[in-house]
């Protein structure tokens, strides 16, 4: 918007571009404006008219923009007023919101050291805690949710209806694991004391709503489930079943590809070590004719050789083919990208 009325502006270009001598001061004295502003006016009319008869950006079209330069400036200023009280704030976190942060982090599997690399980023110099008192935050946080999570745990158990059972082994010592798959949540991660039947027994009683238990062929386990289920047995004698059905075990996927591939590849190193002895008795062959010998023992062999190498080969060809057909009806998704199904599989 203009801020001086459209007379004015003309009046005092008019002063400065056709007037005579003392005509500027005498319009300073008429109007109140000083005479560099009269002179200003008077190059703001000009380069309107200019601009106008030239096509060029009208004064109207200058000034709003100004006033959007102006909006701008004025929301970056807001903005980073905003962002200095953001930081004044960080820079004033209390102890027990330092607490939180730590144990949240440490929840989420930050190390010590990177908990204290974000609190050195909110927080000033001098306040950010020290490594001894972030592990002893963790620790207390980690003691005060230790008893919630039982009881949750203890809640949750019933509800846990398949178990896939495997061992890991820190320094030799056998750590007894249960994960969900549908939600491949860890379930359980019990340190030894060994992986017998007993140990895995004593495992799965914490766990009376599984119906079905998928793991490898490990003896331990396999006993395990089996004396778990005579013990459920045993419980609900002369009982309505319930909840405590016996357990179904079964094979994992996992190691069955694992031994579907060395399998395959048993295979092909078997017959490449025949085709390799093969081709060896029909250069023999070859060598003995050279010399003028009797090659009919030595071509026999070698028909043989090659009969063996041949068949051999047909089995890896086949091991092969029913390993890609196992492991299309194993995979996750079918080759359409729908997911798979027991049905299907």
């Amino acid at each position: 918007m203009w801020s001086v009325t459209v007379d004015v502006w003309i009046g005092n270009a008019a002063a400065v571009l056709s007037g005579g001598w003392g005509a500027v001061t005498r319009r300073a004295q008429e109007t109140g404006y000083s005479r560099t502003a009269i002179y200003n006016h008077a190059q703001r009319v000009e380069q309107a008219v200019g601009n106008e008869q030239s096509g060029g950006v009208r004064d109207e079209t200058l000034w709003a923009e100004n006033e959007r330069l102006q909006a701008e400036n004025e929301r970056l200023r807001a903005e980073n007023e905003a962002l200095w009280e953001a930081w004044g704030a960080a820079e004033q976190m209390s102890e027990a919101k330092q607490q939180e942060c730590a144990a949240t982090g440490s929840a989420m599997g930050l190390s010590l050291g990177q908990i204290i690399t974000l609190l050195a980023i909110l927080l000033s110099v001098g306040a950010v805690p020290s490594r001894a008192t972030v592990g002893r935050w963790v620790a207390q946080a980690s003691r005060q949710a230790e008893g919630v999570l039982a009881v949750l745990g203890r809640l949750c158990q019933r509800w846990v209806l398949v178990l896939c059972l495997d061992e890991i082994f820190f320094h030799r010592e056998p750590i007894l694991m249960a994960v969900e798959p549908h939600s491949l949540a860890w379930m359980a991660g019990q340190r030894g004391p060994d992986r017998s039947g007993d140990s895995w027994c004593a495992f799965l009683a914490k766990w009376p709503g599984v119906e079905r238990v998928i793991t490898d062929a490990g003896k331990g386990r396999e006993r395990g489930v089996k004396l778990a289920n005579e013990a459920r047995r045993a419980e609900t004698e002369g009982q309505e079943p319930t909840t405590s059905r016996p357990m179904e075990m079964g094979l994992d996927v996992f190691h069955t590809q694992y031994e579907r591939q060395r399998l395959v590849q048993r295979k092909w190193r078997q017959a490449e070590r025949l085709l390799d002895a093969a081709t060896e008795a029909e250069a023999i062959v070859v060598q003995s004719k050279q010399r003028g010998r009797d090659a009919r023992g030595v071509a026999q062999q070698a028909r043989r050789a090659w009969h063996k190498a041949e068949h051999l080969f047909d089995e890896a060809v086949l091991a092969e083919t029913i390993a890609q057909r196992v492991e299309v009806a194993l995979g996750l998704f079918r080759p359409e990208g729908r997911l798979n199904d027991r049905q299907w599989g």
